[in-house]
C-alpha cells in the first residue's frame, strides 16, 4: 500500500516536471543539491464534514509540521519573477482538544496524519520582500478517532469506516507566502483534505490522472500569459490552479474518486496561518 502512495506522488511530480520541461522561459529543475532545507509550522481550525451525514462534527484545532526543500529560481519572464518550489514531508494533529472554544458542539475527534507533498508557483520579488502565491497537493495517511458517547439518537456506524485505522487520502492547498528577506516567511492558507474510507487503487489512479492532467493544461495556458504580462501571469496562475482544484474537490465531496462511483470522503476544510524558516 505504501508503494501505491509513492506511485501516486510520482505522478504528481511527473506532471509538474513535464509541464516545466516544455517551458524554456524559466531555468529550474528539482534536486536536493540546489534546494535549501526548510521548516514550516502552522496552526489552523478545521471544519469537518461528511456528505449526507446528519450529525454535527466538532471543529478541530490543527497543528502541522512540514520538513522540506525549497527552491527559488530566476526566470526569463522578468527579473523580478521567480519560480518557487517546495517538496515536503508533513505530520499533523487535528483535535477538538486543540480548539479552545466554548461553543464547539458535535462529535469530538482526534486525528493524526503524515504524508508527502509538493507546492509551487511564481514569486514576485519587490526589493527585500517577496510575495509567493502557490498551489499545493499532498498524499496522506490519516488515523482518525472519534469520541463515541453512548447516545441512542446518534448513528456512529458510518464513522466506523474511518475510525482507529490509517486511511489513505489527499489534499489541496492555496496560500500566499509573505517572505521577508531570505530566511523567514509568513503564510495564510486554506486546505481541503479528504480521508478515504477505503482505497481502490484503479479508481484513485484514474481520478488523479484526470486531476493532474488539468493542472498540466493550465500550466501551459498560464505560461503564454507570463510571456506578455509576467506579474499578472503569476497571479492568474495562482487563481486558475486553485479555482480548478477547489472545483475538482467539490466534485469529490460526494464521490471520493470522481468521476467514478465511490463513497463520500471525510473532509477537513482548514484555514491556517504558518511560518517557514529556510536555511
Amino acid at each position: 500500500m505504501l508503494t501505491r502512495l509513492f506511485t501516486l506522488f510520482i505522478l504528481l511530480i511527473s506532471a509538474d516536471t513535464f509541464s516545466q520541461s516544455k517551458d524554456s522561459s524559466y531555468k529550474y529543475y528539482t534536486n536536493f543539491t540546489n534546494s535549501k532545507p526548510s521548516i514550516e509550522l502552522s496552526y489552523g481550525v478545521s471544519d469537518i464534514r461528511l456528505s449526507n451525514y446528519p450529525y454535527q462534527l466538532s471543529d478541530a484545532g490543527m497543528f502541522e509540521l512540514k520538513l522540506g526543500f525549497t527552491s527559488q529560481r530566476k526566470t526569463n519572464y522578468d527579473k523580478n519573477i521567480q519560480r518557487y518550489e517546495n517538496g515536503f514531508l508533513t505530520v499533523a494533529n487535528a483535535s477538538s482538544k486543540n480548539y479552545a472554544s466554548s461553543d464547539n458542539p458535535g462529535i469530538k475527534s482526534d486525528m493524526w496524519r503524515f504524508g508527502l507533498g509538493h507546492k509551487g508557483g511564481y514569486a514576485v520579488k519587490m526589493g527585500s520582500f517577496t510575495l509567493q502565491p502557490y498551489n499545493s497537493n499532498s498524499f496522506l495517511w490519516t488515523s482518525y478517532d472519534y469520541e463515541n458517547k453512548l447516545n441512542d439518537t446518534i448513528d456512529y456506524s458510518v464513522l466506523n469506516d474511518f475510525d482507529e485505522a490509517f486511511r489513505f487520502g489527499s489534499s489541496t492547498e492555496a496560500g500566499l507566502n509573505l517572505q521577508f528577506g531570505k530566511n523567514i516567511s509568513i503564510h495564510p492558507k486554506y486546505e481541503i483534505a479528504d480521508i478515504y474510507p477505503r482505497h481502490l487503487f484503479g479508481k484513485q489512479l484514474m481520478s488523479s490522472l484526470i486531476e493532474f492532467g488539468g493542472i498540466v493544461l493550465l500550466e501551459g495556458f498560464t505560461r503564454q500569459i507570463m510571456k506578455s504580462s509576467p506579474v499578472a501571469g503569476a497571479f492568474v496562475d495562482f487563481i486558475l490552479k486553485n479555482a480548478y482544484e477547489y472545483g475538482f474537490y467539490q466534485l469529490r465531496k460526494d464521490q471520493m474518486y470522481w468521476p467514478f462511483a465511490s463513497a463520500a470522503p471525510l473532509r477537513y476544510g482548514t484555514f491556517k496561518v504558518g511560518v517557514t524558516f529556510t536555511f
